[in-house]
């Protein structure tokens, strides 16, 4: 076992996870062990009879029954802004009946803040005609719903839009003429820019998932909105905010250490390299500068010609600006040249992958992520969310045999540890042991003993993040 921190005063557990088979992190297969999380700390891992010591009347007790405990996955490459966005519209053109559609409202209010609007479009005549007002408002009991008809000349609205447009004489379904006027113009100005209902959104939906830490690559410096969504108490995810490259040679201002525990930090400034000559000497520069002020450096590479480029730049600023804990960061990372490979381990350079997204590299080579963990090399997984799916569990299955050639440890890991490393915050996070963050996820099934995994038989049973239960598949309240 892996053992517990011990203090002054026993004020036993907020929270104990019994009953389950916990990957740490720390060792290659699950054991039959259990957590005590007191604030924001795992306390003690160990057996159930030292565990069942730091219950007190206040502890939440969580009863894994057998069920897989791991650190809670960290995406290391996603575009956290976008995947809130993907929720600001609802598309109803290939809604073919009602069930569906309040399926598809029921989806949407699961991750919505409470009073977002429900908008969107495309419903058919057919289908308005099999609306139910009812149904409509017990779908989305706390969300307002406007979806426009295909002509754009009526919608389907619920109560509370109702409410919100304050319109009188009317009742749920379809509305036209004045009050859809009404109704229209009560539709928030700003709904698709309102980032703080919109990281909301996007930090309900990765709870869902799994996912506690996220790696935003979107470069739309969006920090300030996370700090503020934190102070209100929303924030279920940690992020680190990765900005512009570009923008920030403009200013070059200074870089500033965030403590690894905060909730939302920085540090990061990402480029791109596609393949153009002309804009290696800026990038260049750019990385040269960015390095030497202290900032970590990520770069967009896809392809053997913009991997390498970017190795070189790596490399010439290791070089220029002398030794120090950079780790360059290869977004992507696909098809670098097997030659190249031992120059990551050399300079420090770390690929991000998403293995969902780019099938295990089988567009070069099978195996081809196994190899670059080789000579003691690291991996940060991710999924470059919204671009596909976000959920860590299909990464893992496009990391694995047949397609990236990983152990399923080694994949976890770089969903984990390896993802925690890549931001510089490996000593807080990524593995489940005394002294880490709680951050963690209980799985329904044990996926080191399954065989024929498919993604769409394991469900997320519970998140914790930073030491709260943050998601439960069985009750969905934010």
């Amino acid at each position: 076992m892996v053992g517990s921190v011990g203090f002054a005063q026993d004020p036993g557990a907020d929270i104990v996870i019994l009953g389950g088979r916990v990957w740490t992190g720390l060792s290659d297969q699950p054991s039959e062990s259990a957590i005590a999380i007191v604030g924001n700390k795992i306390m003690a891992v160990d057996n159930e009879v030292e565990i069942k010591k730091w219950i007190r009347h206040h502890t939440k007790v969580i009863a894994a029954n057998g069920k897989l405990v791991l650190p809670g996955f960290n995406d290391s490459h996603v575009h956290f802004m976008a995947i809130g966005n993907l929720f600001s519209s609802l598309d109803a053109a290939q809604t073919t009946s009602a069930t569906d559609l309040y399926s598809e409202l029921r989806h949407f209010a699961r991750f919505l803040p409470k009073g977002r609007w429900i908008i969107g479009s495309g419903g058919s005549e057919e289908l308005w005609k099999e609306v139910e007002a009812n149904e409509l408002d017990k779908a989305a009991p706390d969300n307002p719903i406007f979806l426009y008809h295909a002509d754009a000349q009526s919608a389907i609205v619920n109560s509370l839009a109702i409410k919100e447009g304050r319109v009188n004489h009317e009742v749920a379904g379809v509305v036209r003429g004045q009050p859809f006027e009404i109704l229209r113009r009560a539709v928030p100005a700003d709904h698709s820019r309102n980032w703080s209902q919109i990281a909301e959104t996007a930090s309900n939906y990765a709870a869902s998932f799994g996912v506690t830490s996220v790696q935003d690559m979107h470069s739309d410096a969006m920090a300030d909105v996370y700090r503020k969504l934190q102070l209100d108490g929303k924030l279920k995810t940690r992020v680190y905010d990765c900005v512009s490259i570009t923008e920030w040679a403009k200013t070059k201002a200074p870089f500033r250490q965030v403590d690894a525990e905060a909730m939302v930090r920085t540090g990061c400034l990402k480029g791109f390299h596609e393949g153009d000559d002309d804009w290696t000497p800026k990038l260049r520069a750019d990385v040269l500068a960015a390095d030497k002020a202290g900032w970590q450096v990520a770069v967009h590479a896809i392809g053997p010609k913009s991997s390498r480029i970017a190795i070189d730049i790596f490399e010439a600023a290791a070089k220029a600006n002398g030794p120090r804990d950079r780790r360059f960061r290869l977004e992507h990372a696909e098809g670098i040249p097997p030659e190249d490979i031992p120059r990551l381990t050399k300079y420090g350079i770390l690929p991000s992958v998403q293995p969902y997204l780019f099938g295990g590299g089988r567009g070069y080579r099978s195996g081809y992520y196994a190899s670059l963990l080789k000579d003691g090399g690291r991996l940060a997984l991710g999924s470059d969310a919204p671009m596909t799916s976000f959920d860590p569990l299909l990464g893992l299955l496009g990391a694995i045999p047949p397609e990236g050639g990983l152990a399923l440890g080694s994949a976890i890991k770089g969903y984990t540890a390896g993802s925690a490393f890549a931001e510089f915050a490996d000593e807080k996070k990524g593995t489940l042991a005394p002294g880490q963050l709680a951050d963690i996820v209980i799985l329904s099934q044990n996926i080191f003993v399954s065989t024929n995994l498919r993604a769409e038989q394991l469900k997320v049973e519970f998140t914790i993040t930073n030491g709260n239960i943050v998601y439960t598949r069985n009750n969905t309240e934010k």
